[in-house]
């Protein structure tokens, strides 16, 4: 059976909002709207399609305003198709546009490289095939932004939270005085954040994702708002389930290669760190790539080259 899902405007706080609008399998991911004095303040434009952008608008018009026209601003946690799909309308209304230095720059290569991903044994059948990762563009933004700078954002005091792992440029946003933190894709109630390496010049994202993690530990918060799912509570605790995920994912992947050298695709296969389809995709491998890239970069484990193949072997 389909799943259902809701996609009208949920207070979340004094003048804030959250809505849900759909990606392109329904699935919802969240736009915040903050309400100021003079107009709405968005957190995340949901999906670069138009389906989403007019659920955006529908949900602006139900709390009394509209949309593109009394928005002054976007800011972009991460620069994914599916968090800045309001960002040129926000720019052609005349709107500032919001996103980490690293994010408008080294943020934007995300294109997966076959032929290096080829070499770690992705098959031929999934070359090329269409997935919700393809290239995009989206907008230069007008501000950039840095790590624990403020900002007045609507009614908001945020403080910026810079969290690479997911993307180099993610931020998370804090608000001290109501004790909220927005964790868009880097935290969620139960599903984890896809970190990954498309490319060889991809370095360690998942040693980053992890300081990322630890990083907002020590933070004072009441609510966390997710960019996909509903609001949540225990912070501390949902950051301890993360960390003990990926070291038993970790201890999977090791468990597999103390049978023997294996390319990343044969990783996959035999292990249960991931659900694969049939023939696992671009995105499925990266993922894996990252856990073994993290394990060579901690001196467990090195790479060999057989033919064109490369393996991880462990270090004795």
């Amino acid at each position: 059976m389909e799943k259902k899902f809701s996609y009208e405007p949920e207070r979340v706080a004094h003048d804030l909002y959250a809505i849900p609008v759909p990606l392109h399998d329904g699935s919802p991911v969240n736009a915040y709207i903050a309400i100021g004095d003079d107009g709405l303040w968005l957190i995340d434009g949901g999906l670069m399609e138009e389906r989403s952008q007019a659920v955006l608008g529908a949900g602006i018009t139900r709390l009394g305003y509209t949309f593109p026209r009394d928005v002054r601003g976007l800011l972009i946690t991460h620069g994914h198709i599916d968090h800045v799909g309001a960002a040129q309308a926000v720019l052609d209304n005349g709107g500032d546009l919001l996103a980490h230095r690293l994010e408008a720059t080294e943020g934007r290569n995300i294109n997966f490289d076959e032929s290096w991903l080829a070499h770690h044994g992705l098959p031929e059948e999934a070359m090329g095939k269409r997935d919700r990762w393809r290239p995009f563009t989206w907008p230069e933004p007008t501000k950039l932004l840095e790590d624990g700078q403020q900002l007045r954002w609507g009614n908001l005091e945020l403080q910026v939270v810079h969290c690479p792992g997911h993307t180099p440029g993610l931020v998370c946003l804090f608000e001290p005085q109501q004790k909220l933190l927005f964790t868009t894709d880097h935290v969620m109630r139960r599903a984890p954040a896809p970190v990954s390496v498309r490319n060889v010049g991809h370095d360690d994202p998942l040693r980053d994702y992890l300081d990322s993690v630890r990083k907002l530990k020590p933070l004072d918060v009441q609510t966390v708002l997710p960019g996909h799912g509903r609001p949540f509570h225990h912070l501390t605790h949902r950051l301890d389930e993360i960390e003990t995920g990926i070291q038993r994912q970790l201890s999977n992947v090791l468990e597999v290669l103390r049978e023997g050298p294996a390319t990343a695709y044969e990783v996959l296969e035999r292990t249960e760190v991931l659900d694969r389809r049939p023939i696992a995709t671009r995105y499925q491998v990266s993922l894996i790539l990252a856990r073994l890239r993290y394990l060579e970069r901690q001196g467990r484990l090195h790479e060999i080259s057989t033919n064109g193949s490369i393996k991880y072997v462990l270090v004795s």
